[in-house]
């Protein structure tokens, strides 16, 4: 894609962003209170070994700040519950409850009184979710997501108060969400990032030079080829692609990773973060 197209998609998305945002935005959301938008990645939801994969490279390498900036859709709480998105991830988690956080109850949902759903980093946001309720960890039983947590104080902060995020209306049309989600997904590959205040720019090419980089928050590093496909794929093609990377066996994951399941351990480390499960 040419320079003036690149361009042009980044024009466009600001245009949207800009048109959709809400008044509070940007502000922090916390995992807890986020679902997948049901146009992202064209309504496929997310890549479970992806997500668990994030929340393993924290557990070993820590929590970094150099991560896209999250953009979402508020909603009430009550009709989000009651929407299409909502069906998808109940339908979802319970499908795959041996390694997902269990759905929050409607009562929470209640206290909270709001929902956002992700049209952008929502594989970030259910990495946290994994780390901040210690869910049993599809590389193995003997792995503790939550014993992170102990270590990094802006891990907590990420979990208790939410990542910084760009904030869309409820009133965001379906094929706004969905070109946005689409032009997010693209935004690494292309050559421009999101800022914190909402705004898409372009970054600063060399000639001649084709590696693809990624910037958030000023920090510039190198894109794995793995990264780069993980922004296009469906949620089943970025799964597929996850497994092989990770040595994940297809038989497990075809059968819901049920050999993984635990109990929690008796004072673990996610004792504090246990009502987030509620």
């Amino acid at each position: 894609m040419g320079d003036d197209e690149v361009g042009a998609v980044v024009s466009r998305l600001n245009d949207l962003i800009s048109r959709w945002s809400d008044p509070a935005s940007p502000r922090k959301v916390r995992p807890k209170d986020v679902i997948p938008d049901s146009t992202n990645r064209e309504g496929t939801l997310v890549s479970i070994e992806h997500a668990h994969g994030i929340a393993w490279s924290i557990v070993k390498e820590g929590f970094s700040e150099a991560h896209e900036v999250p953009v979402v859709v508020r909603g009430d709480a009550g009709a989000t519950l009651r929407g299409d998105a909502y069906k998808r991830w109940r339908r979802f988690v319970r499908d795959n409850a041996a390694v997902m956080p269990p759905l929050r109850s409607k009562r929470s949902w209640a206290r909270s009184g709001v929902a956002y759903t992700t049209l952008g980093s929502s594989h970030l946001n259910l990495a946290l979710r994994l780390v901040e309720t210690d869910t049993p960890s599809v590389f193995g039983q003997e792995i503790h997501y939550a014993d992170a947590l102990a270590r990094s104080e802006k891990l907590r902060d990420a979990v208790e108060r939410g990542l910084r995020a760009v904030v869309l209306r409820d009133d965001t049309p379906f094929a706004a969400r969905k070109e946005i989600s689409l032009a997010l997904n693209k935004a690494s590959l292309l050559g421009f990032r999101l800022g914190e205040d909402g705004v898409a720019r372009l970054e600063a090419r060399e000639t001649g030079v084709t590696t693809t980089t990624t910037a958030t928050n000023g920090v510039e590093r190198e894109l794995s080829v793995y990264e780069a496909l993980s922004r296009t794929l469906d949620s089943e093609e970025l799964s597929s692609l996850a497994r092989i990377r990770h040595g994940i066996d297809w038989d497990r994951a075809k059968a819901g990773y049920e050999d993984g399941a635990r109990k929690k351990r008796a004072g673990g480390g996610s004792r504090r973060f246990q009502r987030a499960r509620l």
